[in-house]
């Protein structure tokens, strides 16, 4: 049986942290209960473990009050949650060069004007730039954390505070970004924060939410009707939160299995293995790193195109003769593609995890090295 090394952790982790398919199967074998509808022990236990993972994530995001932290299906939903609440069709906003189709299609389904903030020849964000786009439309600037094709990560606070001089809302997407890049909710600078749960923070697909700030939650309005197991005599929405944004039942398996996976401490393998393979690229002169060449500048995450090659087929052959799991294309970002100069070209993209070892990277290496020795 061909080994397997998994190297595709930016589009969803692998393995996911330990126990969090038990805690999901002793939900379902034990419990089963529904959040918020019954008025019975297993109902009250479930709503009891819900709350402990809105907590664990207002701790890890920085919000005031756990019930501002609202789950979604992933972090589209909950981008569209604040698009949908917070904008109307008149508003404009910025958005950068390396944003996700999360962001820009949300925007575009929903008849929102944008302008792009332009990107250096790594993917950072412009900052300077920033002032030269606002309008007296201008309402808010989402910007995601780290990009998910070169791993770039973007100076949000900084960028947040700038925009807060001009008036503007600032949503963060952390799909990314979290846990590697700290993002928190913070009055000068962050009004909320998108997450997604299977990513970087290790827990199953279905997961995500959007953190708010005060603020926030004070205007947005609801994208979503439907009952909530509060205010049910009503036809109106819950005025309060979380019940406000949540309507129907909730992802409450998965939400217990994020909760699990938030205890688990992953450490620095995933950057010590994305730095191992980035010695071996720095030094390759047939791949051209897309990004920076520092690990101090990305997320666990290297995106690489082979000029002499079609990058398909480097994906291909890693896959079908070693086992190695990339990502190869424009990884729904072409915005990143065009602001990296890719866009024709797409690129192989490498995301190690917390469980990658140095014998693994050592077999991609070896592996590309043959690879492009045949270009």
């Amino acid at each position: 049986m061909q080994q397997r090394i998994y190297l595709d952790n930016a589009a969803t982790s692998y393995p996911k942290a330990p126990a969090v398919a038990e805690v999901m199967a002793s939900y379902l074998l034990n419990n089963g209960a529904n959040l918020g509808r019954g008025s019975y022990e297993s109902g009250y236990a479930v709503m009891e473990q819900v709350q402990g993972v809105r907590k664990q994530l207002a701790d890890l995001f920085g919000a005031s009050d756990a019930r501002l932290v609202t789950f979604s299906l992933n972090v589209t939903h909950a981008l569209n949650f604040f698009i949908t609440g917070m904008l109307n069709p008149d508003d404009h906003v910025l958005i950068s060069g390396m944003e996700h189709n999360a962001v820009v299609r949300a925007l575009v389904l929903h008849g929102i004007s944008y302008s792009i903030i332009p990107c250096d020849e790594i993917g950072r964000v412009r900052t300077e730039l920033l002032p030269t786009l606002v309008t007296s439309k201008t309402k808010a600037l989402i910007i995601t954390s780290a990009s998910n094709v070169t791993g770039t990560i973007q100076p949000v606070t900084e960028l947040g505070k700038l925009a807060h001089q001009y008036g503007l809302l600032v949503c963060i997407d952390t799909a990314q970004g979290s846990p590697t890049v700290e993002c928190k909710l913070e009055r000068e600078c962050i009004d909320a924060i998108a997450f997604t749960g299977h990513k970087g923070l290790l827990g199953p697909t279905g997961t995500g939410g959007l953190v708010l700030s005060e603020l926030v939650s004070e205007r947005i309005r609801p994208m979503l009707g439907g009952g909530t197991g509060s205010f049910s005599d009503q036809l109106t929405m819950s005025p309060t939160f979380p019940d406000r944004l949540e309507a129907g039942t909730q992802n409450i398996v998965g939400i217990l299995g994020l909760g699990k996976a938030l205890e688990f401490d992953q450490g620095e393998q995933a950057k010590r293995m994305t730095d191992r393979l980035l010695h071996y690229l720095r030094e390759e002169k047939r791949v051209r790193i897309i990004g920076s060449k520092h690990i101090e500048d990305r997320t666990a995450t290297i995106s690489i195109d082979v000029p002499n090659a079609d990058n398909a087929h480097v994906a291909f052959a890693l896959s079908q003769e070693w086992g190695i799991e990339t990502r190869v294309g424009l990884h729904c970002a072409p915005l990143a593609h065009t602001s990296m100069h890719t866009l024709h070209t797409g690129t192989v993209r490498f995301s190690p995890g917390y469980a990658t070892t140095e014998d693994e990277i050592d077999v991609t290496i070896g592996a590309l090295q043959t690879v492009l020795s045949r270009t």
